[in-house]
């Protein structure tokens, strides 16, 4: 079981070197000051202990506390992709429709493979991407908590994401690791545990013909 979770960790949590070296910067990045920019009805006024964590979902699915429900949806141009899976201690129960076209398969905790395959069913690298992305924003102008909002059964925060919106300084660092051009805009909402049970999120890829790629994002973790 422990190759199984250090071999998922590896899918979920592989980030770039410019994913480390962002992060780093930004966090020596002074945060926007009062009343500069708003997102929503919030004020970025200080922004430097904001942290989002989406990450942490995979660790949930791989390590499940309580039965739950996971949704995840993607969508670009090219296609998409919507994996939904009833998920507990003992078992999971998945059904994924994306452009190879749909299949359903049972997972069995006390079966090592049965399990790994359930969890790689439910990763992904374009999930990894876009969450060492988000992660590279935390302490940044480019987060702003909202407040509290319950969701999907949890006490929850819910924190604006949108680089466009985040002072110069922090814009620049963005587009410079991941070019000009690119973004990310959207709302997350943290449990009190410190893991997202919300996102939806906006992304632009910057692409080497000089476009920018519009991906769309659902996640939710849903109590049961």
């Amino acid at each position: 079981m422990e190759r199984t979770r250090q071999w998922f960790q590896g899918l979920w949590l592989y980030p770039a070197i410019g994913f480390a070296l962002f992060t780093a910067s930004a966090c020596n990045s002074s945060p926007a000051s009062s009343g500069s920019r708003q997102t929503g009805t919030a004020a970025a006024s200080d922004n430097s202990g904001t942290h989002i964590d989406v990450m942490c979902i995979g660790d949930r699915i791989n390590n499940p506390p309580e039965p739950f429900h996971y949704s995840y949806k993607y969508a670009d141009a090219s296609g998409s992709a919507d994996k939904e899976a009833d998920i507990t201690p003992q078992s999971m129960d998945i059904t994924i429709q994306d452009k190879s076209g749909s299949h359903k398969y049972h997972g069995i905790r006390s079966d090592e493979a049965s399990w790994s395959r359930a969890v790689v069913d439910l990763s992904g690298l374009n999930l990894t991407a876009m969450s060492s992305r988000l992660d590279s924003l935390n302490g940044t102008s480019a987060i702003v908590q909202q407040g509290p909002e319950a969701m999907n059964g949890y006490s929850a925060t819910r924190y604006a994401i949108d680089t466009n919106g985040a002072n110069a300084s922090d814009k620049n660092k963005f587009e410079t690791f991941f070019g000009k051009g690119s973004f990310e805009k959207g709302t997350v909402w943290m449990g009190n545990d410190g893991c997202g049970v919300k996102l939806v999120l906006e992304e632009g890829i910057w692409q080497a013909n000089g476009g920018v790629k519009q991906v769309h994002y659902e996640m939710a973790m849903i109590k049961k």
